[in-house]
């Protein structure tokens, strides 16, 4: 059950990493990209969207290269006033339910769980996408009112005036799950769902991974099983090499604060590495 759900978090928490070229000393969410044709640096920033108010934490670092970029780029403009309806409209399964996808004795169970941890019964979620789901067993795992540096960034572009764009849209990020069998989705939403405890453990862990920005070890705890390798390109390495020729060309039009999934950052075909290999020259910012 973990390793899907962290390859799903991938997209919609993002936050892990696939390399063995990642040192050490690169152990870091915060990048400064220069060199090639960029006349002022840009900022590669690792998120990870849902996290308790007193673990997201603005460092000075952050703020400083924040305030010195003229435009934010988030993997979707979260800035958009009508980016709910788009997903609600994005997020419905097609011609099936949770009523095809679980025998009854099953789907009971889960509702019962759902409304139990979540408030809310499978029934009112019948035709949504499992994968959309995760979020709200998630949230239950917290313990608290969950914040996001999504919005928080949002907040402060706003603030400074500073214009806010996405590097894709919310239909290309939901497309992805349409790709990915409902039926290996309403599996491991059925695993987080029952195993609450178990659930609970591996995003704190995961959680304190990230605080400590800890690249290699999330790296280690994802990359072990053979269900990572059938979606890893789907859900990242394609995503990544879309977003390069996006990041060079508003990198040089104005310094530029990237913010996304910090799973997207490390590896061999980490936006990290793709950029380098473009002759620009991405270096940590501790």
């Amino acid at each position: 059950m973990k390793r899907i759900t962290l390859l799903t978090l991938i997209l919609c928490y993002g936050f892990l990493v696939t390399s063995k070229a990642q040192t050490e000393t690169e152990e870091t969410t915060l990048w400064e990209i220069s060199g090639k044709d960029l006349s002022e640096p840009s900022y590669l920033f690792g998120t990870f969207h849902l996290l308790c108010p007193e673990d997201l934490i603005l460092t000075a670092n952050v703020k400083e290269k924040f305030e010195a970029s003229k435009q934010l780029y988030l993997e979707i403009d979260f800035s958009d006033p009508n980016i709910g309806p788009k997903m609600m409209q994005h997020m419905q399964m097609r011609d099936t339910t949770f009523h095809d996808l679980y025998d009854s004795a099953t789907y009971q169970q889960l509702s019962d769980s759902l409304e139990k941890n979540a408030h809310l019964r499978l029934e009112m979620l019948n035709k949504t996408k499992p994968f959309a789901l995760y979020s709200l067993v998630m949230i239950g795992t917290l313990d608290c009112q969950p914040a996001s540096w999504e919005l928080k960034l949002v907040e402060m572009a706003k603030t400074g005036g500073i214009p806010i764009s996405g590097l894709e849209t919310v239909a290309e990020q939901a497309a992805i799950f349409d790709t990915i069998p409902y039926k290996t989705q309403a599996e491991q939403l059925k695993g987080m769902i029952l195993n609450p405890d178990s659930t609970r453990r591996e995003i704190r862990d995961i959680i304190d991974l990230y605080k400590h920005q800890k690249l290699t070890a999330m790296n280690e705890r994802i990359t072990s099983d053979p269900l990572m390798e059938a979606y890893l390109d789907l859900m990242l390495y394609n995503r990544n090499a879309n977003w390069i020729a996006v990041i060079g060309e508003q990198a040089k039009l104005k310094p530029t604060f990237f913010a996304f999934g910090a799973g997207h950052l490390a590896g061999e075909k980490g936006v990290i590495n793709l950029l380098r290999k473009q002759g620009y020259t991405v270096k940590p910012i501790h």
